[in-house]
Order: structure tokens, then sequence, then C-alpha cells
């Protein structure tokens, strides 16, 4: 369905790029990295709907001394996951690609960089949902903060009750969301996160006002997510894919208010260790807390020398340089 807010990729807006020299910072623009999803197991024999295997949750047999014990059959459940759709998608009107097809220009040909930019939008939901609930939320209205209505089917919003309920990473300028179960489009028109203020406009023919505590849903997504890891961490009771949550089965997890330390690092590596055998080799975080370690490793005085200086660089001493912060766990 088109609408006055979605806008297909056209002559209109692609004859200032064709024939363009771009410098090199135009290979850095796209931001398709995600370290986490690429840890995530893909199972390729899911075809279908539903991927459906038994697992053990208990120990079996008897154990004891002195004479032969009783013993007990295992207690085995079967996971069944469910397939989700999710979708990315883009418009190019035929002209724009005939047009593109001969050009020597570096735009490379219209239809990949539609490709591209399409990637970069899919990367970006892959995020929203790992780190999401499975609901489709991104975020809660303020219930004491007024909707400003700016006129013409713009409002105003603010998001969260305070700092910590807003999640900046959900909002996109650009993309559409839908308020509360209502299914008319909004488009993101600009975030501003000191203040968690949202400009959004609605499509042409909708009547919708947001309102208070309304629930902002990706369009579509409201309980349409697949599981998030925040399922997983907090499936405390009840069943998770038809496993009943017990004591050995629950997620660990640690809340806390304070920024992450060794102390804190170290307790989350030995808790899963003991929880499933195996520790984690990779953690990941907000840009907030990774600024948190670096800081402690400046306070600690802890650095690793460069080994040799980067390109262009090489009569300049004593280069300091990461790319990531090597810990050592229980693990190694």
């Amino acid at each position: 369905m088109a609408t006055n807010l979605q806008k297909e990729f056209s002559l209109a807006n692609a004859d200032d790029l064709f024939k363009t020299k771009f410098l090199k910072y135009y290979e850095n623009t796209y931001n398709t990295a995600n370290p986490t999803m690429n840890r995530v197991r893909k199972d390729n024999g899911f075809v279908g709907k539903k991927l459906e295997f038994p697992v053990p949750t208990s120990y079996k047999g008897g154990i004891g001394s002195g004479s032969l014990p009783e013993t007990k059959n295992a207690t085995y459940s079967d996971v069944v996951i469910l397939s989700k759709k999710v979708y990315a998608t883009d418009r190019v009107d035929r002209e724009t690609i005939m047009a593109s097809m001969s050009s020597e220009g570096a735009f490379v040909k219209a239809i990949a960089e539609c490709i591209k930019k399409t990637v970069e939008a899919d990367t970006w939901n892959h995020s929203r949902i790992l780190f999401g609930n499975g609901d489709g939320s991104l975020g809660t209205l303020k219930a004491s903060a007024a909707v400003t209505d700016n006129t013409g089917g713009n409002y105003s919003v603010i998001v969260g009750e305070a700092a910590s309920t807003f999640k900046e990473a959900n909002f996109e300028e650009n993309m559409f969301v839908n308020f509360a179960s209502n299914t008319e489009l909004f488009e993101i028109q600009s975030v501003t996160p000191s203040t968690r203020v949202i400009v959004v406009q609605r499509q042409a023919g909708g009547s919708y006002v947001p309102a208070v505590s309304n629930v902002v849903y990706l369009q579509g997504s409201k309980d349409n997510d697949p599981h998030g890891l925040r399922n997983i961490l907090d499936a405390t009771a009840g069943t998770l894919y038809t496993v009943p949550v017990g004591r050995k089965w629950q997620a660990f997890q640690e809340d806390v208010s304070t920024g992450i330390t060794t102390d804190l690092m170290n307790k989350v590596m030995t808790r899963i260790d003991r929880r499933v055998g195996v520790a984690p080799n990779l953690i990941t975080t907000s840009f907030a807390q990774y600024e948190k370690i670096l800081n402690l490793m400046e306070d600690d005085k802890r650095y690793s020398l460069a080994t040799s200086a980067p390109k262009g660089y090489e009569n300049v001493k004593g280069v300091l340089g990461f790319s990531g912060v090597q810990f050592m766990s229980s693990r190694g």
C-alpha cells in the first residue's frame, strides 16, 4: 500500500547521484555489523512452520551405596520453535533501474544501492529483535506528558517515564511505527535522545492521534516478533518453547545499577559456566558500558602495546591501540 510517507527510489531523487565520483568515506556509511547475531547458531534444517526436537531436563538412573538402588527414568521435553517472518523491503521504479544500468558513475547501479540500504535496515531490525522481548514494542509514551499536536498529522511525543526506560537504539528516522493496537502508519521524522522526544508524521488518510501511555510498535510487529534475549533471561517460571523452566534450566542474569567492573564480569562468567558448563567467549555491551571498561583499564594502568604501528604511523613512537578488550576469564 503506497502512502504519502512511503517513497520509492526514482530518478527524482537519484539523478544528482548519477555519474558522481564518491570519495572513500562512502564505503563506510553502511551499518551492517552485528557481532552478537554472528554468534547465533543457524539451523539450516528449519523448514516450514516449526522445528521440534527432544531435550532431557533431568538426571536418569539410581545411585546409592550398600545395595542396588532404585532407578528412575529421565524427563524429556519436546522443544517446539515456531517460525515467524521478518521482512525488509524497498521500492525502486523501472526507469531508474534502466537509467542506472549504463551509468559509469560511482553510484554502482541503483539496485545495488537499494540492496545495501535494505540490508542495513534488516540488520538494525534483527538487532532490535535480539535485544527485545518478542512483543514488538519500542517503548511507551510518558503517562504524564501530553502529546503535542504540530498540525497536519504531525505529533511530538515523549517516550519513557525516565531516561532509564528509553532505548535510543529502538528509534531510527524514516522508520514506520504504530501506536497501541492501531495499525495506521506514522513515520519517525526526528529523535532527540536528551529529551526523549520523537516527532512522527501520520500517513495520508489516517485519523488516529497518539495518546499518553500508548505503546509504540515497529510497523506490524505487535506480538509478531521472534523471541529476544529478554524472553530467555526473564523466563523464571512456567514454560518456554514448551519446556518447563526450572531451577537448572533458568538463564543466569545479573541486574546492576552501576558500571561494569572486573568483579562483575568474573561473576557473570563463572555463574554461566556453572549453569551450562561452558563460559562465554564474547561479551557484548552498550557503548556507555564499553567506555566504562576502557576507563577501568585506564585507571588500572593496564595496556597492551601495539607490536607494529598502523600504516602511515611507522615513525610514531609509543603507539597504543585496541580492536576490542581481551578479558582473562575462568576459561581463558
